[in-house]
């Protein structure tokens, strides 16, 4: 359902002290139907930890007086306590994942019935999966169902707009989703998209859609690998599978968000362009 990186954290007294190794956190139902909160070793690929949560039985907040990253999931029904600290390069997505989290856990019981056939995978991590494979696997961190209000505006036969994508996409949620053959994450996968960063200057295109600062090829597969990216692609192939729109009212509304973007540019260069000839400015 759900997986992120995060280290575990030991309590001392009253301080709790970080376990300096890679983790990882994976939020999954098991083959009996209950939720189990696990914290794996991502170097040894073992699972160290498992704890099996019922609904409203635990909160996972972040710790405020703690400066640092520091998350708590902290049972109602006993003393039970577990600190982590985020190992996620983005500091903006902890907010997405915490809230993600506390969706999952919630989530009713599903008991499976004695003679349906066990669909779920085991919850124990194969020795063979690599360590960038692990922390790339992030579930759909989704939230609360579309209701009827969310959906009243937007046909899939109707021209949708970009707040209407923004809209449904803020508020989907996961039940109706079946295997539908290749998703936009098959076709996002870094192997796939490194090879043409190495001869198309993508680089310099997506410059403008990234948080400020220097952006290497390094930097943009880490980001092409991160949960809340991914949680973004599995949303986008979500929405694209249902009939809130089409693919090609989809594609019309980005490339009408890409046409708006660039009449604000050239009306910018117009402006400044403008300024700079300005006669009034040089006999200031």
């Amino acid at each position: 359902m759900i997986e992120f990186r995060a280290g575990k954290m030991t309590l001392e007294g009253k301080r709790v002290v970080p376990d300096t190794r890679k983790g990882l956190v994976r939020i999954a139902r098991g083959e009996e139907g209950l939720m189990h909160f696990q914290w794996l070793d991502r170097t040894q690929n073992v699972v160290e930890d498992d704890q099996i949560i019922f609904p409203d039985e635990a909160v996972f907040e972040k710790v405020n007086q703690a400066s640092a990253r520091v998350y708590i999931l902290k049972f109602n029904s006993d003393d039970r306590k577990f600190f982590f600290w985020m190992q996620e390069p983005n500091v903006g997505g902890d907010a997405l994942i915490c809230s993600s989290v506390n969706y999952h856990i919630n989530q009713p019981l599903e008991i499976p019935e004695e003679d349906e056939p066990d669909a779920s995978p085991p919850l124990q991590v194969s020795e063979d999966i690599a360590e960038d494979d692990i922390s790339s696997r992030a579930g759909n961190l989704v939230g609360p169902s579309l209701g009827a209000e969310g959906t009243s505006d937007v046909t899939s036969s109707g021209p949708v707009k970009l707040e209407d994508l923004q809209r449904i996409l803020s508020s989907i949620g996961p039940e109706g989703e079946s295997d539908a053959g290749l998703g936009l994450g098959d076709i996002l996968k870094p192997e796939l998209i490194m090879p043409l960063m190495d001869t198309l200057p993508l680089e310099q295109s997506l410059a403008s859609y990234l948080p400020e600062g220097q952006w290497t090829p390094e930097d943009i597969l880490e980001l092409l690998q991160s949960p809340p990216f991914r949680q973004q692609v599995d949303s986008f192939t979500y929405v694209l599978r249902t009939d809130k729109f089409t693919v090609s009212s989809f594609l019309e509304a980005l490339e009408d968000s890409v046409s708006k973007s660039v009449d604000t540019e050239d009306e910018d260069l117009r402006s400044q362009s403008c300024q700079s000839n300005d006669p009034m400015d040089e006999g200031q």
